[in-house]
């Protein structure tokens, strides 16, 4: 019974389109009409980072919805989405349930089955990658200590 993760094109397709609109125009009517527009899409935040502002904002905070960061024009602008997350997860016990499925939210059908960093990640008993410390600059390279330590609740129970 293996564990899938799913994206719903129709909600992941809110979400880019959103953003292609914000990076040509990042303007309150343009992120009050993109929340107005789309259901799924309950905030937008459009920070500029280097002069420390806030270009525009609307909708109201959802703390159920999921909350997306993306960055454009080279990292200078951030763009903050409250909405529902149109990646979920769920147990697929044959073919034909994968067949039944649909999203959660908007209860579309059209989904993408996507690499799931879970499965990935599951078995703590294999040795996992370490990161590349090499384009960090030196002074920060140098105070970054990465062991082998597993904390208590991640060991798995034949290791306690």
């Amino acid at each position: 019974m293996p564990l899938y993760e799913f994206e719903c094109i129709h909600c992941r397709s809110a979400v880019e389109d959103s953003l292609k609109k914000i990076g040509k125009h990042a303007t309150k009517k343009t992120v009050t009409d993109l929340v107005n527009k789309y259901d799924n899409i309950y905030r937008i935040e459009v920070l500029d980072l280097e002069n420390e502002s806030l270009l525009a904002d609307y909708g109201k905070k959802n703390d159920s919805g999921s909350f997306l960061d993306f960055y454009l024009d080279e990292g200078t602008k951030a763009v903050l989405f409250n909405s529902e997350d149109y990646r979920f997860t769920d147990l697929i016990y044959d073919e034909s349930d994968e067949k039944k499925l649909k999203c959660p939210f908007c209860s579309s059908k059209k989904l993408e089955k996507v690499f799931s960093s879970f499965a990935f990640t599951s078995d703590l008993s294999t040795d996992m990658p370490k990161p590349d410390l090499s384009n960090l600059p030196a002074s920060v390279r140098n105070r970054t200590m990465i062991t082998d330590y597993i904390e208590e609740k991640d060991r798995p129970k034949s290791n306690r």
